[in-house]
Order: C-alpha cells, then structure tokens, then sequence
C-alpha cells in the first residue's frame, strides 16, 4: 500500500511512499501488532485519512523518503505558496 502526496501548482507534482508495518512501527512505536494491522486495515478501506498518517510521522520525527513521480522542473515548485494533500493508493 502506499500514501500518495500531491502538490497543486498550477499543475500537480506527485510523490509517492509505500507504506508497510515496519514504518507504521516508527511512526507508532508504542502500538501492538494488532495495533498496526488494524491502522492497515483503517487505510486500506478509506476509515483513516492518509494526511493522519503522515501528520503523526512529521509529529514524531518520522522522516519519508518520498519517491518522486514527476521529471518536471517548474517554476512554481521553486516559488513556494502551494496546496498538499495526501490519498491512499492500494493498487
């Protein structure tokens, strides 16, 4: 399963984590196996909102390293002042 980020430029740059039991035991150290199965389930079936997950790594010092889906450089990439959003993708 993976989470894909995207920033709205005035055109879209996507990114994209696969995301596994073994970084949902860095993001939630203290959770049980069950615990992070159903945290997999919740993504898998759209109870839980990608966002959450990737809010609650950056609060616990949790680093991605996001694959990047786009070749462009765009202008407005450099600038700064664009939107993200986060969606769970299981295919």
């Amino acid at each position: 399963m993976r989470i894909i980020k995207s920033e709205w430029h005035q055109v879209e740059k996507r990114y994209a984590i696969d995301i596994d039991e073994d970084i949902l035991n860095k993001i939630y150290p203290d959770a049980t196996v069950e615990e992070i199965e159903d945290i997999m389930h919740q993504l898998e079936n759209g109870d839980l909102n990608a966002a959450t997950i990737v809010e609650d790594a950056q609060s616990g010092d949790v680093d991605f390293d996001w694959d990047w889906l786009d070749e462009d450089d765009w202008w407005t990439d450099r600038k700064g002042g664009y939107d993200v959003t986060y969606e769970v993708d299981n295919g």
